[in-house]
């Protein structure tokens, strides 16, 4: 186990080097208590970095899409994150991954954390940002060559992530409270979201924007999730498609009064909401479905029993995350 602490106490004071030390075959690293300003990219696979404490063991960067390369044009969304993986089977654990750039409307997209691994576990985690804190999915080519190199690891790659192929991607979140606003969990990837707490900040938009492939069955599954926020009451819409055949269910969540009344929300005249969103008991102050966006789904009994984590996770190697079944 190689140990980060600010204090010196430790091997290192920067994740980031202790990341690059790791042998090829990966290993486990443990964060001490403290604020680590910098920019994190996990290329390695079999990857467990720990913190001490969920609340006083943070991570925080401030790039966002604002940012310029030396010739002044911008970077764009997905050189923003704080927290970047790109190996396999990378678990991360109790800790704060933060993106303080700030209001999306004044910086553009910022995100926390750029999740384009395979196998991917993060348990006990706050995920802090505005526009766009959680992306789930490939890394973009080519324009991530000047900030993380060759550190593209196992994942998959894309020349543009918003129309990329059928993907094998998948993450799966427990436990995780995941802060933003507009569109603030996106991507392709299959991703599992058990008792999470998806907060909406009070600019209000779009809990998710998923970006499925029309092939792929399964995209963003919630269960057992609470939803809940600081914006204005039915200011926080369920999702939007980025992609017409966005596919997100949410399953026994609980959602409060600042969720929106309808619902999901079309993004455009060609992206709109479809029957591969829906929802299946929801409870809490907005859970009489009759009220929602007349395409979406009710999802019946029998329909909810057949999105389980070995459905949705399990693909061609039978994956699941430990713990689960």
């Amino acid at each position: 186990m190689i140990i980060v602490a600010k204090d010196g106490s430790g091997s290192f004071t920067s994740v980031q080097e202790a990341v690059d030390a790791l042998p090829a075959e990966g290993g486990h690293i443990l964060v001490r208590a403290g604020e680590y300003r910098e920019k994190i990219v996990i290329q390695k696979d079999h990857v467990l970095l720990q913190g001490e404490d969920r609340e006083h063991t943070v991570i925080a960067w401030n790039g966002c899409a604002k940012d310029r390369y030396a010739d002044g044009t911008e970077k764009g969304t997905f050189l923003s994150s704080t927290l970047m993986t790109t190996g396999r089977d990378v678990t991360v654990e109790n800790l704060t991954i933060r993106n303080d750039a700030g209001d999306g409307r004044t910086v553009g997209q910022a995100v926390a954390v750029y999740a384009a691994g395979d196998r991917g576990i993060w348990r006990t985690c706050t995920l802090d940002a505005h526009q766009d804190t959680l992306f789930c999915g490939p890394v973009r080519l080519p324009n991530v060559k000047e900030d993380i190199g060759r550190r593209t690891g196992s994942a998959e790659q894309a020349e543009r992530v918003e129309d990329g192929p059928l993907t094998r991607g998948r993450q799966y979140f427990e436990n995780c409270l995941i802060r933003g606003d507009v569109d603030f969990i996106f991507g392709p990837y299959r991703c599992w979201f058990e008792k999470c707490t998806l907060f909406m900040n009070e600019r209000g938009g779009w809990y998710t924007a998923a970006n499925t492939g029309e092939q792929q069955p399964f995209g963003f599954v919630f269960h057992r999730c609470l939803l809940t926020g600081a914006c204005e009451a039915g200011a926080g819409f369920l999702g939007r498609p980025w992609r017409k055949y966005a596919r997100t269910v949410f399953l026994e969540c609980e959602m409060d009064e600042h969720v929106a009344p309808e619902g999901f929300a079309d993004w455009d005249g060609e992206r709109v909401v479809t029957g591969r969103c829906g929802e299946w008991r929801t409870t809490g102050a907005r859970a009489d479905q009759r009220t929602r966006h007349p395409a979406q789904r009710r999802l019946t009994d029998e329909e909810a029993a057949g999105i389980t984590i070995p459905r949705v996770l399990g693909g061609e190697d039978a994956w699941l995350p430990a713990g689960e079944a």
